[in-house]
């Protein structure tokens, strides 16, 4: 949304490049950026794990003269609800006001020219930015503010609360905002429903992880048990741990407003180290490890240590983080590193395919082709999950943008484990019985003709 108002102030802008003054086209510029800063911050925080929303914020800005100082974006409430706000700014200036939005509000925003108003001496472009903007509610902002009201509205709808500076002046800004729903519930409407598809999808994971622990546990199974079972079983772990401390921090947030920094940010780190667990998973089998082959080369491990260590401290640092754009950087070097990797993992797995369809090509029939059929048939498979894995996300995402409703993240959720669970589960059936899989019978002739032709030599 923020883009959309820096496209129309950007073509705003050229269309009057040759008739204004040169000192509102810089003006012009400079808001043009502070809009951009804005569109990254809110872009980021869309794409960054979702932490728990309509909490106690704290806020403490550092000293800036950007024209509008997000607070609070896009927090769902219901009629009833309760918006508190205690702002200072240790540097007192005029024409600065708090504001709440609505989300329509915050659309029509980007149809407004943000025209300079005439300053005092008669400088057309000195008096600040226009500041009568459509807004739900507003106060002014010039040393300290304290505030406290209901939202009246016939419907639920998100709300977005900021500062605007429309003269650009310095602001330090410390305080804080609370926006609770009716019955004390600290929850945004968009994840009240969140905590109870986390314990379901949980216990769905842990369950699943339980089945096949014994399934590889018992004695039929122990022949082909190896590492890579037990590396799909921690995967399957390890996510039901990631949504079970997810669900505890959000259900912390929803009965007393707060978080802690060890529950909000160990879920999240745990993710990280999931989601490399996972990714060593793909690129494991994907080389053939303990399916194909009982080891891999230096070049391999290393590789694959060196893709965990490197996805594990940008994770940190991203999770670590404070500011937007240093998330956004951390976030882009880690989808950059993961990429390589699936780039690896694609190539490797074709050349399997290739490799396990030469030797059923070039070898006589036997029981041992038949196990080949059976590996060729598993990385054929693997070939299908792999491309559901890496188009997923795009196609949930395009689900959440053109046909969820805005509340219904708890169906976003739901969605995501679920593709999540189908994918792990895909995996464990077609490589459960490898590296000696049952050949397929149609070899089990072989058998027979064999007895047949040597009785015939005898005879």
């Amino acid at each position: 949304r923020w883009s959309s108002l820096v496209a129309a102030s950007g073509s705003q802008l050229q269309e009057v490049s040759g008739s204004r003054p040169r000192k509102q086209l810089r003006c012009r510029s400079f808001l043009a950026a502070a809009l951009e800063r804005a569109a990254l911050c809110c872009l980021v925080a869309g794409s960054l794990p979702r932490a728990a929303e309509a909490i106690i914020t704290k806020i403490d800005k550092p000293p800036r003269d950007s024209l509008w100082t997000p607070l609070e974006y896009n927090i769902g409430l219901e009629p009833g609800s309760t918006i508190e706000i205690e702002m200072h700014n240790d540097k007192p200036a005029n024409n600065t006001f708090i504001m709440v939005l609505t989300h329509d509000q915050w659309i029509d925003w980007r149809r407004v020219d943000p025209m300079a108003l005439p300053g005092s001496a008669g400088d057309l472009n000195s008096g600040g930015w226009n500041s009568y903007l459509v807004s739900y509610w507003r106060t002014t902002l010039y040393r300290d503010v304290k505030a406290r009201f209901k939202i009246t509205a016939p419907t639920k709808d998100r709300y977005t609360v900021g500062i605007l500076n429309s003269q650009q002046k310095v602001l330090k800004l410390h305080g804080t905002v609370i926006m609770v729903n009716p019955g004390g519930k600290h929850l945004s409407l968009q994840e009240q429903q969140v905590p109870g598809i986390l314990l379901w999808t949980a216990g769905l994971f842990f369950v699943s992880c339980l089945v096949f622990g014994l399934h590889i546990a018992t004695a039929s199974s122990r022949r082909g048990r190896t590492t890579m079972h037990l590396v799909m079983a921690g995967t399957l772990l390890l996510k039901g741990c990631v949504l079970i401390l997810w669900y505890f921090d959000l259900l912390q947030v929803e009965r007393t407003g707060t978080n802690s920094t060890i529950g909000q940010k160990g879920w999240q780190l745990l993710d990280k180290v999931q989601t490399i667990l996972e990714l060593m998973m793909f690129l494991l089998i994907a080389l053939g490890w303990k399916f194909l082959r009982a080891t891999l080369n230096l070049t391999e491990v290393r590789f694959a240590l060196g893709i965990s260590v490197i996805s594990f401290y940008l994770g940190v640092f991203e999770v670590a983080c404070t500011t937007a754009s240093t998330c956004s950087g951390y976030q882009l070097s880690r989808y950059i590193l993961h990429s390589l990797c699936y780039l690896v993992v694609i190539v490797a797995m074709n050349f399997n395919l290739q490799w396990v369809y030469n030797l059923i090509v070039e070898d006589v029939v036997s029981l041992d082709t038949g196990k080949l059929y059976r590996k060729h048939q598993a990385y054929k498979v693997f070939r299908w999950i792999f491309l559901a894995f890496i188009i997923a996300p795009t196609m949930e995402l395009f689900l959440k943008v053109t046909v969820m409703p805005w509340d219904a993240y708890w169906l976003y959720v739901l969605v995501q484990q679920l593709r999540t669970w189908a994918i792990y589960t895909s995996i464990i059936v077609s490589f459960s019985s490898l590296p000696h899989p049952t050949p397929l019978r149609v070899f089990e002739l072989t058998r027979d003709t064999g007895g047949s032709e040597e009785e015939e030599e005898g005879d």
